[in-house]
């Protein structure tokens, strides 16, 4: 149980409707000084019942509700509504959540409600007793509270710990007790009439009550033994559920760890990576420039080689230029000697050569026109044979065309038979099915006319039945609402009549007169003796005032006994009429004259026994009632204020002038309790006859109801069966019916493939007849062909005979001429050639003398170069040794990199797939949990859809030692269908009438033990409160110590009965020794110290008593910070078993909490309510 909701509207500085929503835990309220904060604690105990408006920091009622602002108007009224969870049944009610709503109207006017409905202030008390809750208890502790328990009045501090130790249940079943026994001596008179009454009705409930009861055992039997094995199943499936939970959790952390190591190794990776770029481009740089100094030395050595060899290749080009001018001398002289042999034989071959070019000129032309008459016969016998192969490809063409034509000429033969026999049956099935059609139409007839009929007949029936659950519904409400009516009555009428015995409303003195009987000749109060209506009781009541307690006595005699009495007793003074002395004093208003017609004398307007005439008009016979205050005035200036007169709204007009009138309180109803008394009476009178009859008209129609329903299940049992068959009937028609349509369909298809066939085969013939008639044609042109291929080779062949006869002497006489030719050609040559030769070789040994002269030059150059080029060579060859030397230090620390990089990357991959397979592995898990919740939901959608039950209702069937018995299940539905209807009221009219039965019929023998009965009960109830007292007061005691020493970091602190003779009214003592210092009664502490020894007990008292909730309202302001942290550190052990709502505004306390509200006064006279944070909620609070 905890608080769940707070809701306030017109409270204090609360106008607009506000709701404060509470969790399990610890909540803060802060807020500045002054913005209403704690006046959310005060809602609490008002709605709780508190009475006390100076408790509420007010003089009157209307101090709470809202006074109104600078920019809103004030409130009529307030209310506050406090909600519970009741969900563990704590609180012994039915209900799982509580909410008690408080009224208070200016007027003075208060109401209680609980869920909704009104109730007494005695309600809301009963409901909490001995729960921890109430305005007094210690659910709602501030700095009064602790003003309690450090107050010096024993009484004061005495309560705390009674409410403590819950004794105060005790006390008040004992005033419940005596109560009773008044109560039950009034009831005596009209039991047996009663009973007598009972007896008729108990018999005839009797049987329909015990087939209820075995319908209900079997009902509740097989309820419990499923919702057991429903609930079974639903813990097996939690508990697997739950150990699920755990591993997808630590699957989930597993994950998370690996997630979180991923992205450390990557980022190290990253970094390595990174690292290892750097160097590679600060090595790719090195061998770049190392490179580039290698090009140069090689540039340089190929540059020194490169002269040294042009140097060598000058000198070798010097001694061969040398060599090559005595070479060319010598054979200049050999080149004249042969150039004339060449000439004499040029002679020769050139007049051969014109012999030979007139005989090869006179072969080739004959050759020329042999070889154009065979290309010529070769190529007609080529087009020949290329024409006959054309002309077999088209034949084979054609004849394959052919027997395709006639295979689907045969194919189309007989499909056209077999199309003929599918009509047939087709056309044979659609008449036999049509039959068939027709007969099942006629029994669907038959059947939708009973079905027809039985549907009126449900119409009706649920007509009936809908006529009568509506009878039933408006009487139960009516016999509802009379019964609450009758309790309110009755209730009333009870005080009232509680109020008249006991003489409330009346002073002490006639209080004191009036209920001593020994008095003599006391006829009464004057209110006790006169009857007025209700129109005219408030001008009665103004004209009387004090005058209605005025006692009536016989004579002077009884009125100074009873004057004796008081001044014995010392009760007050009292005012008597004796009636042998009081005169009357009557006005007659026929001797008044003025424009206002008056009601009437006031004590004219009145009933009373005569006896008592003098008295009523001594007292009322010059009082004149007039209906209004300027009727009055106007009534008083015309007699000149000479007569009192009286009001109907109660305003007084005294002779003399003097007016008073105005609002006053509400009156004890003296004069009106009699009359109120016979009305309520009447009223129950009326209500109790009423409800009589309404309960045996609601049994009538719940009877009708019963045999309507059993009527209605029997009416709809056979309209589903013949819907049943209805909609065979339909679906077996239908079924017909595509059938036809089917075989229809089939005819249609098999004339248009006929169709079809026949214009096919018309096109097959003659393609058929076409394709013969043309291979006739190809076989004759083939035939021809052959034959001319034939002749022409033989032409061809003698002429090729004597082309390679005449083509042989040709080749031969070309074959000499190219011979001579080609000799003739080179000797040519040779002549030119050594002219050119001989010309050149002058030139070039001239050329060679001038080229040695520039090469010895260049020689000497050469030299200079190499010796230049080998300085550099040198130094650059020490600048990459050096260079080389740098590098091979960076390409080591590059290797230690990349073996890191490796290694980095496998642990990476490692980790990766480790993650990989805890997500496969949480995947499957949650599918599983998935599952189980599946599984789980279909057992409470069964559990609701059977029994109309959640898991929480059916918790409460729960029973792990239950046997639970497939077999006895279905025993059970077998039995309970057996049953058949039952009239569950029955069990409930009869447990209410055998219950008044039984409660008539030992009420009379009870009422005659009672007395015995209930002063046993107060004994024992005595015994058991000092039992209960000191076992509880042990517990608060050692717990009050334990607290001591962790609030106050040591020390020792103790609670003692002073008087253990008198446990039950004795004072508590409490004693106190702060670490370092000597024990103290609580009285010597500091102030800082009282108020933490304070804490300490109330702390003790929750622990042994656990409230749901408790509201602190600033308890430790007086503590300093090193204390008020301990105090927030113990509230946070304490909120495992308690809620609690701390209104504060030290950091301790908030840090302590889980969630904050802060209350704001943006507008003065106005809080609101917001939700912060633990910083903003310091700011707010004004700490920081």
């Amino acid at each position: 149980m905890y608080l769940k909701e707070l809701e306030l509207k017109g409270f204090k500085s609360f106008p607009e409707k506000t709701d404060i929503v509470f969790k399990n835990g610890i909540t803060a309220i802060v807020g500045p000084n002054g913005s209403g904060k704690s006046n959310i604690s005060d809602a609490v105990r008002w709605v709780l019942g508190e009475q006390s408006i100076k408790s509420l920091r007010g003089d009157k009622l209307e101090d709470v509700i809202f006074a109104g602002s600078d920019k809103k108007k004030p409130m009529n009224y307030c209310e506050v509504s406090l909600t519970i969870d009741n969900s563990d049944g704590e609180i012994d009610i039915e209900f799982t959540e509580l909410t008690i709503k408080r009224r208070a109207y200016r007027n003075g006017e208060s109401q209680f409600f609980l869920n909704g409905k009104p109730c007494r202030l005695k309600d809301i008390k009963e409901l909490f007793l001995d729960t921890g809750i109430g305005k007094d208890s210690y659910s709602i502790i501030e700095q009064g509270k602790v003003d309690e328990i450090l107050s010096n009045n024993p009484g004061v501090r005495r309560k705390v710990f009674d409410e403590a130790c819950g004794i105060a249940k005790y006390r008040y079943k004992k005033q419940e007790a005596e109560r009773n026994l008044k109560n039950t001596s009034e009831n005596l008179e009209r039991i047996n009439d009663i009973y007598i009454e009972i007896e008729k009705q108990i018999n005839p409930l009797k049987n329909q009550k015990e087939k209820a009861e075995k319908f209900l055992e079997i009902s509740g039997r097989l309820k419990e033994l499923e919702v057991n094995s429903f609930l079974r199943e639903i813990n097996k499936i939690d508990k697997e559920a739950g150990e699920i939970k755990l591993a997808l959790e630590e699957s989930e952390n597993k994950i998370n760890t690996g997630e979180e190591k991923s992205k450390t190794l990557e980022k190290e990776y990253e970094d390595l990576k990174l690292e290892s770029e750097v160097l590679d481009e600060e090595i790719e740089k090195g061998n770049e420039y190392i490179s580039s100094i290698k090009e140069v030395i090689a540039q340089k050595e190929s540059d020194i080689n490169l002269i040294t060899e042009k140097s060598n290749n000058k000198k070798r080009e010097i001694d061969r230029k040398k060599e090559e001018i005595e070479k060319l001398s010598n054979l200049s002289e050999k080149n004249d000697e042969d150039k004339k042999e060449i000439l004499q034989k040029i002679e020769i071959l050139s007049s051969k050569k014109e012999e030979l070019e007139a005989a090869l000129e006179k072969s080739g032309a004959k050759n020329k026109e042999q070889k154009e008459n065979i290309d010529n016969v070769e190529k007609k016998i080529d087009e020949l044979k290329d024409n006959r192969i054309n002309l077999l490809n088209e034949k084979q063409s054609i004849s394959n065309n052919v027997s395709s034509l006639e295979a689907n000429r045969d194919n189309m033969n007989q499909r056209w038979r077999t199309i003929d026999e599918s009509t047939d049956e087709n056309e044979k099935n659609i008449k036999n099915t049509s039959k068939s059609i027709e007969k099942e139409k006629e029994e669907l007839g038959v059947i939708d006319s009973e079905f027809e009929n039985i549907g009126k007949k449900i119409a009706d029936n649920t007509n009936k039945i809908e006529e009568v659950s509506n009878k039933i519904s408006d009487l139960e409400k009516n016999i509802t609402d009379n019964k609450y009516k009758l309790n309110e009555f009755e209730s009333k009428k009870k005080i009232y009549v509680e109020m008249e015995n006991q003489y409330d409303g009346f002073n002490r003195g006639v209080k004191e007169v009036l209920k001593n009987k020994k008095l003599r000749g006391i006829d009464g109060a004057v209110a006790q003796v006169i009857s007025v209506s209700e129109k005219y009781e408030k001008a009665i009541e103004a004209s009387l005032a004090a005058a209605m307690q005025n006692i009536i006595t016989e004579d002077e005699e009884c009125a100074k006994e009873a004057i004796e009495f008081l001044k014995k007793t010392e009760s007050g003074r009292v005012t008597f009429l004796p009636l042998n002395v009081v005169t009357p004093n009557l006005i007659d208003l026929k001797d008044v004259k003025s424009k206002i017609e008056p009601i009437g004398v006031a004590s004219e307007l009145l009933e009373f026994d005569e006896k008592y005439r003098n008295v009523v008009e001594g007292l009322l016979g010059k009082t004149v009632v007039i209906e209004d205050i300027d009727q009055a005035i106007q009534f008083a200036r015309d007699t000149k204020y000479k007569i009192k007169i009286a009001t109907l709204d109660g305003e007084i007009l005294k002779p003399g002038g003097s007016i008073t009138g105005g609002s006053v309180r509400n009156s004890a109803n003296l004069l009106s309790r009699k009359r109120i008394i016979s009305e309520y009476s009447e009223k129950i009178d009326e209500l109790s006859a009423s409800i009589e009859k309404e309960d045996s008209e609601l049994k009538q129609l719940k009877e009708d109801k019963t045999k309507l329903y059993a009527e209605k299940d029997k009416l709809v049992s056979e309209k589903n069966s013949i819907e049943k068959n209805i909609l065979l009937k339909k679906a077996e028609i239908k079924k017909l019916e595509e059938k036809i349509s089917e075989y229809k369909t089939n005819i249609d298809k098999l004339e248009r493939e006929k169709e079809s066939i026949s214009s096919n085969m018309e096109y097959t013939i003659s393609k058929l007849k076409a394709a013969n008639e043309k291979i006739e044609e190809i076989d004759k042109k083939s035939e021809e062909t052959r034959e001319e291929v034939e002749r022409l080779n033989k032409v061809l062949e003698e002429s090729k005979n004597i082309y390679d006869k005449d083509r042989k002497e040709f080749e031969a006489l070309n074959i000499e001429l190219i011979n001579l030719n080609n000799d003739l050609k080179s000797l040519n040559s040779n002549t030119s050639r050594i002219s050119m030769e001989n010309e050149n070789t002058v030139i070039r040994i001239e050329g060679m003398k001038k080229e040695i002269e520039v090469d010895l030059k260049e020689v000497e150059l050469f030299g200079e170069n190499i010796k230049a080029e080998e300085l550099e060579k040198s130094n650059l060859q020490k600048e990459h040794l050096e260079a080389n030397r740098i590098l091979e230090d960076k390409k080591i620390k590059r290797t230690e990199f990349k073996n890191n990089l490796d290694e980095k990357s496998k642990e990476i991959k490692r980790n990766e797939r480790e993650v990989l397979e805890l997500r496969e592995e949480h995947y499957k898990t949650n599918s599983k949990l998935e599952r189980f919740k599946s599984n789980r939901e279909g057992y409470l959608n069964k559990m609701f859809e059977q029994y109309d039950m959640t898991f929480m209702q059916a918790s409460e069937l729960r029973d792990d030692e239950l046997q639970i018995s497939k077999k006895e299940i279905d025993s059970l539905k077998r039995e309970k269908r057996a049953i058949g209807s039952v009239n569950l009221d029955s069990i409930e009219e009869y447990k209410e009438t055998k219950e008044r039965y039984d409660l008539y019929s030992s009420q009379k023998a009870d009422l005659e033990e009672s007395i015995a009965g209930i002063t046993k009960l107060i004994k024992e109830l005595e015994h058991n409160m000092k039992i209960e007292f000191v076992e509880k007061f042990e517990e608060i005691s050692n717990n009050f110590k334990n607290v001591y020493k962790k609030l106050f970091g040591g020390g020792t602190g103790e609670l003692t009965i002073a008087d253990k003779e008198n446990i039950l009214e004795s004072d508590i003592i409490i004693t106190a020794q702060p670490p370092g210092k000597k024990m103290k009664n609580i009285n010597l502490l500091s102030g800082g110290e009282k108020a933490l020894t304070a804490i300490c007990i109330l702390f003790a008292i929750i622990i042994s008593r656990p409230t749901p909730f408790c509201i602190l309202d600033e308890i430790e302001a007086p503590l300093d910070d090193i204390n008020v942290y301990r105090f927030g550190e113990f509230l946070k052990e304490l909120s495992q078993d308690t809620q609690f709502i701390a209104v504060t505004h030290r950091r301790g306390t908030m840090e302590a909490a889980e969630y904050i509200y802060g209350v704001t006064m943006q507008e003065r006279a106005i809080s609101k309510i917001i939700s912060l944070k633990l910083q903003e909620a310091e700011k707010f609070a004004g700490i920081i």
